[in-house]
């Protein structure tokens, strides 16, 4: 049965995956090691005593990113930033350009099976902690993230 199960499973993993389906959302704070101390992606992001949403975006899916957001009601509940390996804009929401992908590591974002820059977010507390990082291929369903910004 198990092995039925891990095949359907691998049926179903997409290039921007993690390559460990255990860190695939698991939607646990704390998960891996962490709290650790966010670093730095703008002036203003983190900033103590307001939690932020980091999201890691390719520049040809930032489109559709950065039209989600401002329906997933987030800003409200969290400062956020969108970093990019290329350029691009998103409204309201700072975009940080990231060729080198510096951030997604400082942020300890998993590289996704394809090899390419990550897809997904890290949630960042009032103190200045990544609570929760990983990789989602479709960050489009923001209630998620808005869920684990509620959790803080």
């Amino acid at each position: 049965m198990s092995v039925v199960l891990l095949a359907v499973i691998q049926a179903f993993r997409g290039p921007a995956d993690d390559p460990d389906p255990a860190y695939q959302r698991p939607g646990i704070l704390d998960l891996a090691g962490l709290p650790e101390p966010a670093s730095p992606v703008t002036p203003q992001v983190p900033q103590r005593g307001r939690p932020a949403v980091v999201f890691f975006e390719r520049p040809g899916r930032l489109p559709a990113l950065c039209g989600a957001l401002p329906e997933a009601e987030l800003a409200g509940l969290a400062d956020l930033v969108v970093v990019t390996s290329g350029t691009g804009g998103c409204g309201e929401v700072p975009v940080v350009s990231d060729p080198a992908g510096r951030l997604a590591d400082a942020y300890g974002m998993s590289v996704p099976v394809d090899g390419g820059p990550p897809i997904g977010y890290a949630v960042i507390d009032a103190n200045g902690s990544i609570r929760y990082r990983t990789l989602a291929p479709e960050v489009s369903e923001l209630y998620e993230v808005a869920v684990m910004v509620g959790a803080l």
